[in-house]
């Protein structure tokens, strides 16, 4: 029962901290905008893929970077790559080191997860409400050209006003909340103490890493506090319900066996398949949304056809994340 105590208290303090937030939205904004520090914000901002210095989310691009590689290598172990050179020259070089291939099978569970959560909270989840809530970034309120929108209210932006200006929720935020994954992993997946350890001192700086980042963002303008508040919280809920439920790193018959820490290896690639039929999933939601708002406002009300077409598109992506075994039981 630990997993739903834990998933208790994430919810109760994050639908906790979200009402204590939502009143203070512009307020907090506003002072946090007037504390900015220059050389606090660049550290998180930069990047040194834009030719700048070592920044906050370059961390998180080399470690989505590393899982997708490590994850990739696992997969292609126990692929068949006789009818595809290259890949069956590289599957060789990794069996030639058993200890290697040994390493990546068992942990290819595990990796799976941080790939698929990575995915999910850094992007999906993200792009799933920028695209349908639409809610203005408060340096619009504050030039003036946007009024302000609540959270939950859906905002003025249409697909020719770019719905990618959107505010809610925060991608920066959301994509720091995946290292909660490795969290996860060390802490529930593993009998080992000293890795158990590990974890607790990676949720310790993730928590504070997660924090500046969501700072960072608020000073800039470039969100409001409820923006990373929920990237924060929500984040956190979709990787505790992928660890625990979506695809059983710890418990049943795909993840620990009898309270053993060696995994059950899923289907080489099933990671890559079950993101694509969630990427799918996620566009026949928006493509319903969408439609329907631009009939209601009567902006572009043909793109109501997008809504009839996304019906079957999220039925059959559905039933494929399904069939890979998804949040099943007997997967």
């Amino acid at each position: 029962m630990t997993q739903v105590k834990l998933l208790f208290v994430v919810l109760v303090v994050g639908a906790a901290s979200m009402a204590i937030v939502t009143p203070h939205d512009i307020d907090l904004t506003s002072w946090l905008h007037g504390k900015k520090s220059q050389e606090f914000v660049d550290l998180m901002s930069e990047s040194m893929f834009e030719l700048e210095r070592f920044g906050g989310g370059d961390l998180i691009v080399w470690y989505s970077v590393i899982c997708v590689l490590l994850y990739l290598c696992s997969s292609l172990i126990d692929y068949d790559c006789s009818s595809r050179i290259i890949m069956s020259g590289l599957q060789t070089k990794l069996l030639v080191r058993p200890g290697v291939a040994d390493w990546l099978r068992r942990n290819r569970l595990r990796l799976e997860f941080l790939v698929v959560s990575i995915f999910c909270c850094s992007t999906l989840m993200v792009k799933l409400l920028k695209w349908t809530m639409a809610r203005p970034r408060p340096k619009k309120y504050f030039w003036g050209t946007r009024p302000f929108y609540e959270w939950w209210e859906v905002g003025p932006y249409f697909l020719d006003e770019g719905t990618y200006r959107a505010s809610f929720p925060s991608g920066h935020t959301a994509s720091a909340i995946t290292l909660m994954g490795l969290v996860y992993v060390l802490w529930f997946s593993f009998e080992n103490n000293r890795r158990r350890r590990l974890g607790t001192a990676l949720f310790l700086f993730t928590t504070v890493f997660v924090l500046a980042m969501a700072t960072a963002r608020i000073m800039t303008k470039a969100h409001w506090p409820t923006d990373v508040t929920f990237s924060i919280f929500g984040g956190w809920v979709l990787i505790h319900l992928l660890f625990f439920y979506g695809l059983r790193v710890s418990g049943g018959s795909a993840g620990l066996a009898g309270g053993s820490t060696e995994l059950t290896p899923p289907p080489p690639f099933r990671g890559i398949r079950i993101c694509w039929y969630l990427c799918l999933f996620c566009l026949a939601v928006v493509g319903l949304f969408l439609g329907l708002k631009h009939f209601l406002h009567d902006r572009w009300p043909w793109l109501i056809i997008s809504s009839i077409g996304s019906l079957p598109l999220l039925f059959y992506a559905a039933v494929k994340c399904y069939g890979e075994g998804l949040f099943r039981a007997d997967a």
